[in-house]
């Protein structure tokens, strides 16, 4: 089985011949600059800020795994779009405390650049009322799968998938859909679900060049 894993030489590689322009105009390390910056892979969601930007109350401890074909994707780690064109499974690392049904969630965090972010978070993927935290990805899907397709020249964008236990309460798809995949809210969705945090959690990065 083959796993794809982060690289920081990679990383930087891929990271220093995009947006030159826009790199030099800005003041601000964008996430990706601060967890090379950071020479440390202790907390990945606080280095890669997504805890702030997301508006998580806190770090998401538990890891998802995520399995795009025969490849199973390593949190914070680099993933091409055309690896990622199949919608994903996606299942809890470890048994969760809460009752079915679940819900999963995945957003763009950088749409649709991460220098000028003014659609975080949009919307690639809703399923809820999944069975079963062993196939998170067999639900009522309410927004159907969108692969990851940064614009060319954007650099890397953080794609992630956030799991949320729904209480033992099926929700009705049509209530609940979206009028548009962009600027997604993620608070007020936990917030609707009476949770206020994810129990799992994983991400990557993906660019075109």
């Amino acid at each position: 089985m083959l796993h794809v894993w982060p690289s920081t030489l990679l990383l930087l590689t891929l990271c220093c011949g995009i947006g030159q322009a826009e790199l030099k105009s800005s003041h601000n390390d964008t996430p990706l600059q601060s967890r090379q910056r950071s020479g440390t892979r202790r907390d990945p969601w606080k280095i890669s800020k997504l805890i702030t930007d997301l508006s998580l109350s806190e770090t998401v401890r538990t890891d998802l795994v995520v399995k795009y074909g025969y490849t199973n994707v390593v949190s914070d780690s680099m993933v091409t779009p055309e690896m990622a064109v199949a919608t994903p499974q996606v299942k809890a690392k470890i048994p969760v405390k809460c009752m079915a049904p679940f819900a999963l969630v995945m957003v763009d965090a950088d749409a649709p650049s991460p220098y000028k972010p003014t659609a975080r978070s949009r919307l690639h993927w809703l399923v809820v009322n999944a069975n079963s935290s062993e196939r998170l990805h067999e639900g009522d899907e309410v927004v159907p799968y969108e692969a990851p397709n940064p614009a060319k020249g954007t650099g890397p964008h953080r794609f992630v998938f956030l799991a949320y236990c729904q209480f033992d309460k099926r929700l009705d798809s049509s209530s609940i859909m979206p009028k548009k995949r962009d600027n997604f809210n993620l608070a007020s969705f936990a917030k609707g679900l009476g949770t206020g945090k994810p129990f799992a959690g994983s991400f990557f990065y993906s660019f075109n060049r």
